[in-house]
């Protein structure tokens, strides 16, 4: 019986530091991501004189960075940052700017491969020019994304990922500028959302 409990515990101090070398990210890792991607987005808005069945569509090439510090091995917080560059005519051209808080989980993570889930809330900038006439309006507001995503490491510190989130950007009021609140047809702020799905693609530097 001593005999077998001392293998036993023999076996288990022998698994111990092998498990710890299997796992891609550790505590107190630090991550930066850079990517790029693109997104399909529905638009709405407050005006009631608009028809709420039919929802205008649209696309956006993002770029983001990303900062992540693993406090647990599973478990990373940080800062996102992206831009979207919404498709226009010729005319027209709009972009948001966003920067969010990240707490990424990590529900595997085995040597070189990752899959995680991750949820931002953060700040959003939105910006629209029509160059014809150098009109601009502008709003602010908040970004949501849940997320999900695989890592692959091929090196020691270097990875890429793949990525996609439900993206929700809410807007306060719209100013244009001359510094006048855009109104609805019934004589309130105009508001606007943006929801969709964005998919995304970057390389990881690990520390």
């Amino acid at each position: 019986m001593n005999i077998n409990m001392k293998n036993l515990f023999i076996l288990i101090f022998a698994i111990i530091p092998l498990l710890s070398i299997s796992q891609a990210i550790k505590n107190s890792n630090i991550e930066i991501n850079t990517g790029t991607g693109f997104g399909i987005y529905s638009v709405k808005d407050n005006d009631p004189i608009n028809d709420t069945s039919k929802n205008n569509t649209a696309a956006a090439a993002l770029l983001q960075l990303s900062f992540k510090y693993y406090v647990i091995n599973n478990l990373g917080l940080g800062i996102d940052v992206e831009r979207n560059g919404f498709a226009h005519d010729s005319s027209d051209k709009a972009h948001s700017l966003n920067l969010g808080l990240i707490a990424q989980y990590l529900i595997l993570n085995k040597e070189k491969n990752v899959i995680y889930f991750d949820l931002l809330f953060g700040y959003s900038n939105f910006k629209y020019i029509n160059n014809a006439d150098k009109n601009w309006v502008t709003s602010s507001g908040v970004d949501i994304q849940p997320g999900v995503g695989f890592k692959h490491f091929f090196g020691k510190k270097i990875g890429y990922f793949l990525q996609s989130n439900y993206s929700l950007y809410k807007y306060g009021k719209i100013v244009d500028s001359k510094n006048n609140t855009l109104k609805t047809s019934d004589s309130k702020d105009y508001k606007i959302s943006i929801s969709g799905l964005n998919v995304k693609v970057g390389l990881i530097i690990k520390f």
